[in-house]
């Protein structure tokens, strides 16, 4: 199971609300390690990200360490049941090999 940023299994971290059809970006686990630390648990990075929600409620009205059960916030990836996510940024996903070279 994964519980801190550093166990996420993916370069891309993806996020998004199924309520906010707003709420939706993606990440580089390079910048948020960066950011936030390598062992920020994911429900705090969560609340982190998505501070401005409107259903959030407030930390004390909530167990410790726990996902919101207001705020619908998610970890898109890691909610998928269906293929794995492109672990490529959508920068390098455009990228061809051109055979040859320097001759």
């Amino acid at each position: 199971m994964v519980e801190r940023l550093s166990d996420f299994p993916w370069v891309v971290v993806r996020i998004d609300c199924p309520l906010c059809l707003y709420r939706r970006g993606q990440y580089q686990l390079a910048r948020l390690v960066e950011k936030f630390g390598a062992d920020i648990q994911l429900c705090e990075l969560l609340n982190r990200i998505a501070f401005d929600c409107p259903g959030k409620t407030l930390p004390w009205e909530r167990p410790l360490n726990q996902f919101d059960p207001r705020c619908k916030a998610r970890f898109t990836d890691l909610e998928a049941t269906s293929r794995p996510p492109p672990d490529l940024p959508p920068m390098m996903r455009t990228l061809t090999v051109i055979r040859g070279g320097k001759g």
